[in-house]
């Protein structure tokens, strides 16, 4: 493979490399903060009794409705709620962003353990591909010293 003039042969895998560690990197930090931001958001607000509706709430893909101002509201859950056995039809509590009905999470499901969860997956993510970074340039190194003879 020719490179150009003075380029490592190298340099386009470890590009490719890179980008291929870095996208989804991005996407986790993209996904988690703002269903953590959330649920830091509508803490403290009055909780509104609600109708879970089933699905894959890990996903992000379960929603519940409940009545504001009048109008009957069907709002999706963030990503990573923990539905814990609340089953089809189920009332529950949900606290929703002030002025933005659209915008809520379950009552239990707001407190800290949750955002810390939510923050872990990205920074997990982080180290991991920090530490295959690290043994990577590692295993260069020892690939590039001077030959022993045995």
């Amino acid at each position: 493979m020719n490179t150009g003039q003075g380029r490592s042969r190298r340099v386009r895998p470890a590009v490719a490399g890179a980008a291929a560690v870095l996208a989804p990197l991005v996407l986790t930090y993209a996904v988690c903060f703002p269903a953590a931001w959330l649920r830091t958001e509508v803490r403290g607000q009055e909780p509104v009794a609600a109708t879970f509706h089933d699905g894959a709430c890990l996903l992000g893909r379960c929603s519940v409705t409940f009545s504001e101002a009048g109008e009957e509201l069907t709002v999706g859950l963030p990503l990573g709620t923990r539905a814990r056995g609340h089953a089809e039809g189920d009332t529950v509590d949900v606290l929703h962003a002030p002025g933005e009905p659209g915008r809520a999470a379950l009552a239990d499901d707001t407190g800290r353990g949750s955002v810390a969860a939510l923050l872990a997956v990205p920074g997990g993510a982080t180290l991991l591909a920090l530490l295959a970074g690290a043994v990577h340039v590692l295993r260069d190194r020892r690939s590039e010293g001077p030959a022993h003879p045995a």
